[in-house]
C-alpha cells in the first residue's frame, strides 16, 4: 500500500462510503501496514497514501472518519517498528482505539474486509462482518458480497432498522 500510485479504487466505493455518511454512521479503516516495518515505505507513504484516498472521496461527497494503521510486525527489519502488537489484526487495539475516537459500540458495528483476519476481528469485538471480494467466508454472522457498494444497502437496512 505504499505508494500512491499503487491506489486501485473499486467501482461504487466511493459512493457506498457516502450513503453511510449520509447516514450519519462513523467510518474507519483499519490496516495492517507491515511493509513499514519490513522496510518497503515508510510511515510518511502510508499517510501520502491516506491523503490520496481521502482527497478521491471528497471527490464524491463521502469521506473516512478515522484511519488507523498498524506498522509493527515481529518479522521486521526497521528496529522501531519490530515486534508483537495488539493493534495488528486480528488483534482488537485499532478496533478499541476507533471506539474510543469515535464513540462506537463495537457490538453494533460493522466489519467489511476481504481477509480472514477482518473476519476474525469481528468476531473478536462482537460485530457484524461481511466479506468482500470473490468467493465467501464461510461462518455464521459473515455476510458474502463481490463488493462495498453490494453489500451497502444489505448493512444500511440492518442499522437503521
Amino acid at each position: 500500500m505504499g505508494s500512491v500510485e499503487r491506489v486501485e479504487f473499486i467501482p461504487g466505493a466511493a459512493e457506498a462510503i457516502a450513503a453511510f455518511n449520509q447516514a450519519g454512521i462513523p467510518v474507519a479503516v483499519v490496516t495492517n501496514q507491515s511493509g513499514v516495518a519490513r522496510g518497503y515505505y515508510g510511515i510518511s507513504d502510508v499517510d501520502a497514501v491516506h491523503d490520496h484516498i481521502a482527497g478521491w472521496l471528497a471527490g464524491h461527497g463521502a469521506w473516512i472518519d478515522l484511519y488507523l494503521f498498524c506498522p509493527y510486525h515481529p518479522d521486521g527489519v526497521v528496529e522501531r517498528y519490530v515486534r508483537r502488537s495488539e493493534d495488528r489484526k486480528p488483534g482488537l487495539g485499532m478496533a478499541r482505539a476507533a471506539a474510543a475516537a469515535l464513540n462506537l459500540d463495537l457490538g453494533a458495528s460493522w466489519v467489511v474486509g476481504d481477509r480472514p483476519e477482518d473476519m476474525e476481528l469481528a468476531a473478536g469485538i462482537g460485530a457484524s462482518a461481511v466479506y468482500v471480494g470473490s468467493g465467501s467466508y464461510d461462518r455464521p454472522g459473515v455476510w458474502s458480497y463481490a463488493s462495498l457498494a453490494a453489500a451497502a444497502p444489505f448493512i444500511l437496512e440492518r442499522i437503521t432498522q
